[in-house]
């Protein structure tokens, strides 16, 4: 028999989809039938979640890892809403993702089925309207491929994001003819748009004469970061990383600046002051909160900017600019590739890092903080981010979770990034668009198994955790190389500094004291309780990463340590 959930998969196998991500109910069990025949004969095959959103997360994180299509999916009713946050989350950092939720049986449609989400019950449609690039309901067998593919065009366009297809219960199981799946998947998929030739005549006389230029590297810059390294390193000009484009680049390249905007450094946000730059070249990212540090209009948002984008969503912002080019990256900046001469940097200075490991180019606040070895007491989280990101392995994928863990991974966390990775993969995440806690927790499970057994390690805050922690156990259901690390100071952190750095009331922070690394043991996960740095300097991080499945480290951190959050408090306060 082959029903529509066959013919769905049978398209996802096409486009390279290994796993499908969900929890199952009745009303999506013929997709769940279907996927239990594609597993039988090699084809994609499903990863069970303990929560939709942690499902959600997890085909997130497998977009990012693979640059495929993310999917996921989940019954009628609750199953359905619960999506939503992480169909949000992927929908504000433009993740490819395709969702699939059902319905109760069209012909039903009304009649008070059970967890109706139909338009005549709560409708589930128009809740993920805003939230996707398509979405429609599939209100009959016969639309079923054309709306799929569809849907499959938006969420890989220039514009891209999640997708959302309805699907009641009796248009999944009705049976269709062979062949399945002949649609052209060409008409929607590796189009990109060339910048106009007016535009890119502009941009070569406009950087010709330019002494002294930075790089802002944005996330969607993946597929340009040859021709921009050709292009800094032939001109000695300085770059910098936006929070979502730091894993594309080597932290320790003796031209890389820091991070620019939330949490960042000022030795970047010094790069681009107009002494130090005629122009800033924003490649690949909006003008938002996160990549101009609240708005900071002495920097990035000047008329010295040239924006270069894919996305034309991400150049909207950019009203103040001397020059906006909309189109390919690659294509953009080919034409200086053609006329300069490669500079290929020895040994001695391809890398820069002072004695102590640290990139010599990145200022770091608390520098000596980074480098303490205490023997006992709580742990510093500079000290912690900066060990890890020098003990872990240089192909470590890294998420930082929403909270406290991404500010202090964004500053302290330095990519070195191995010659063998290919530049359009990021080895650092964070979901900070939406900044959804306990994203990185199901993100990392996504990104492990799409890693073939590369280490991934995610760190989260002790509230993210108590939100989303279970899905650890989906890591070790699956056997995922996956290290945990909760920072643990039973309180919602950045909630507490805030409170304390804007003059709010201090209400609603503090969490009890848990013993993480127990709850891990009682879930048959390997655990480790982090008192101080000792602890940590005896684990043997190199064993832990070779062992397959997860891990947790339970770490207890000073949290009288105040995060690098300045920005943020201008932009909550008002002061921006």
């Amino acid at each position: 028999m082959f029903a529509n959930g066959d013919l769905i998969l049978r398209y996802l196998e096409r486009l390279g989809v290994e796993y499908v991500f969900g929890v199952p109910g009745g009303s999506i069990e013929p997709f769940f039938d279907a996927l239990a025949r594609s597993e039988r004969r090699g084809g994609p095959r499903l990863i069970l979640a303990r929560h939709e959103a942690g499902a959600a997360f997890m085909a997130e994180g497998y977009a990012r890892e693979t640059g495929k299509l993310g999917v996921c999916c989940a019954t009628a009713g609750p199953g359905a809403t619960n999506l939503i946050t992480g169909v949000a989350s992927a929908f504000a950092d433009n993740i490819p993702m395709l969702v699939i939720t059902a319905q109760t049986a069209i012909e039903k449609f009304g009649q008070g089925s059970f967890q109706e989400t139909s338009c005549t019950g709560i409708n589930t449609l128009e809740m993920f309207a805003p939230c996707t690039r398509y979405n429609t309901l599939v209100s009959h067998s016969a639309q079923l491929e054309h709306k799929l593919l569809q849907a499959i065009s938006h969420t890989f366009s220039n514009q891209s994001g999640p997708v959302h297809l309805s699907v009641p219960l009796d248009v999944m199981r009705a049976t269709v003819p062979k062949p399945l799946a002949q649609g052209n998947l060409r008409a929607f998929i590796n189009h990109e748009v060339v910048p106009s030739q007016h535009a890119l005549q502009l941009l070569l006389k406009d950087l010709a004469v330019c002494k002294k230029a930075t790089f802002v590297i944005g996330e969607s810059a993946a597929g340009a970061i040859p021709e921009i390294m050709s292009l800094v390193e032939a001109k000695g000009w300085r770059f910098v990383a936006t929070p979502r484009g730091k894993g594309l680049v080597d932290n320790f390249h003796p031209l890389y600046c820091g991070v620019f905007g939330f949490a960042g450094h000022e030795s970047a946000r010094d790069a681009l002051k107009s002494e130090n730059a005629d122009r800033v070249v924003v490649i690949g990212t909006a003008l938002d909160e996160i990549a101009t540090a609240g708005w900071d209009y002495g920097t990035i948002l000047s008329d010295r900017l040239i924006h270069l984008s894919p996305n034309p969503e991400h150049l909207l912002r950019s009203t103040m600019a001397r020059l906006v080019i909309l189109g390919s990256l690659e294509h953009s900046l080919k034409p200086f590739s053609e006329l300069i001469n490669p500079v290929e940097l020895n040994d001695a200075t391809s890398r820069a890092q002072s004695l102590n490991g640290l990139p010599v180019g990145v200022q770091f606040a608390d520098r000596d903080k980074c480098l303490e070895r205490n023997e006992t007491g709580p742990v510093k989280p500079q000290a912690l981010m900066t060990y890890m990101s020098q003990h872990c392995p240089a192909n470590t994928r890294a998420l930082m979770d929403s909270g406290n863990s991404f500010l202090w991974g964004i500053h302290y966390w330095s990519v070195k990034r191995p010659a063998d990775i290919h530049h359009r993969k990021s080895l650092f995440h964070t979901g900070i668009t939406f900044a959804s806690m306990g994203w990185a927790i199901g993100a990392c499970v996504g990104i492990a198994a799409a890693t073939d057994g590369a280490p991934v390690v995610c760190f989260t805050g002790d509230g993210s955790y108590l939100m989303a922690g279970q899905e650890i156990t989906t890591a070790q259901q699956y056997n995922l190389n996956v290290l945990m690390v909760v920072l643990n100071d039973s309180s919602l952190g950045m909630v507490r500094h805030g409170q304390q750095l804007s003059g709010a009331e201090a209400i609603g922070t503090e969490l009890p004291r848990i013993d993480f690394a127990m709850m891990a043991k009682a879930a048959g996960v390997e655990s480790y309780r982090i008192d101080s740095m000792a602890d940590l300097a005896a684990l043997d991080l190199t064993a832990i990463f070779a062992r397959p499945g997860p891990c947790l480290l339970d770490v207890r951190i000073d949290g009288d340590q105040v995060p690098p959050m300045g920005a943020r408090i201008k932009v909550l306060t008002g002061a921006v």
